[in-house]
């Protein structure tokens, strides 16, 4: 099965929480529809917030005997990706001073649950002021630009999202077509089961090799590459993916890490001008994004999920974690420490924990 070069827009902009595209391998899913959400008009991010509480309060009313289900879990993380969407939308050049969605009524709970009323609160700008505008289709013409006035300006923290994705998923997909070991239904098996988590395992590792290693990839050594490996090959997910073996999982690593590096050079405007924090912070947004289900990705939600919710910059807004506490016992402790810690207040709601500015200053 050869590429067609054209991809299907209900997988880049796929909602539902599964991914056989054989096309993309799981590559191009759902990345693109979250970041280009955060470029939309408010109003379209306000659309889709009231589309996911009302699912949530569908799936969660009193009137189940079970507010736990699948749907409840799938439409919680789809709040939270949404927030990082919007945390982009707010941080972006020239969005500094956009305001928070509205605060919504909650609908009722029964006994036992989280209070009503908790509404995500205004983060502030991530020194989005230093941040300047790029369209991805203009980075040749941004980097040129930026050598002549000597300005260190990275990209917005949208389009660091969105080049960081382009250079390791839908750059390098068509080389990884044509490396696939195997006869056509041992290449279209190996897609399919690619499309199966194949992609957010591999951003994971890539998380954690920056986690032990540090930003200065140029540095790291190529024994990072083994532990990308083990990351996929050691995911949960792996049980289902018997094709992925150590030499199709070797041969991804090898590509996607030549392309890591490449954008890590020392000329990139890109990545040269980020913080190993905010490095951190893109590749485990764009694990979410792309994960067909969070929900059900283990490792997505312990390195991804995990640090974005607890992250004081306000990623995640109360009332998602509110959500994702109600549906995982992962976030209930946290929530739980959050709302004795602030206490109820004089509005009966808690706050958001006090905002930290990671950029560099």
């Amino acid at each position: 099965m050869v590429s067609t070069g054209k991809h299907p827009q209900n997988c880049s902009n796929a909602t539902g929480h599964v991914c056989k595209c054989g096309n993309c391998g799981g590559s191009q899913h759902g990345w693109e529809g979250w970041v280009t959400l955060a470029r939309e008009p408010e109003q379209t991010r306000l659309a889709k917030r009231d589309s996911i509480l009302k699912k949530l309060a569908k799936w969660c009313s009193p009137k189940r005997k079970k507010t736990r289900n699948q749907p409840a879990r799938e439409a919680s993380m789809d709040l939270m990706r949404l927030d990082a969407a919007e945390w982009l939308a707010r941080n972006a050049a020239g969005a500094a001073h956009t305001p928070p969605p509205p605060q919504r009524k909650r609908p009722e709970r029964t006994a036992g649950d989280s209070p009503e009323g908790r509404r995500p609160d205004a983060e502030t700008s991530d020194n989005a002021e230093r941040l300047g505008a790029m369209n991805v289709s203009d980075s040749e013409t941004y980097a040129v630009s930026a050598a002549a006035t000597d300005i260190p300006t990275p990209p917005d923290v949208v389009d660091q999202v969105n080049v960081i994705a382009k250079a390791m998923t839908e750059d390098i997909w068509q080389e990884i077509v044509e490396s696939l070991p195997g006869s056509p239904d041992e290449v279209r098996a190996i897609r399919l089961q690619l499309a199966d988590h194949g992609w957010c395992d591999l951003l994971i590792g890539f998380v954690l090799v920056l986690e032990k290693f540090g930003k200065a990839v140029d540095t790291v050594p190529d024994k990072a590459k083994r532990l990308i490996v083990e990351a996929i090959r050691g995911s949960s997910k792996q049980e289902k993916r018997p094709q992925l073996d150590e030499v199709v999982v070797g041969m991804i690593v090898d590509k996607a890490w030549g392309a890591f590096k490449v954008a890590a050079a020392a000329h990139s405007p890109l990545f040269g001008l980020l913080t190993g924090d905010e490095l951190l912070r893109n590749l485990r947004m764009l694990a979410v994004f792309i994960c067909p289900a969070p929900e059900k990705h283990e490792e997505v939600r312990n390195h991804a999920v995990d640090p974005l919710v607890k992250d004081a910059c306000g990623y995640v807004s109360t009332e998602a974690k509110e959500w994702l506490a109600q549906q995982f016992d992962q976030w209930v402790e946290g929530v739980e420490q959050q709302v004795e810690r602030n206490g109820a207040g004089e509005s009966g709601r808690a706050t958001e924990a006090p905002v930290a500015n990671l950029s560099p200053k």
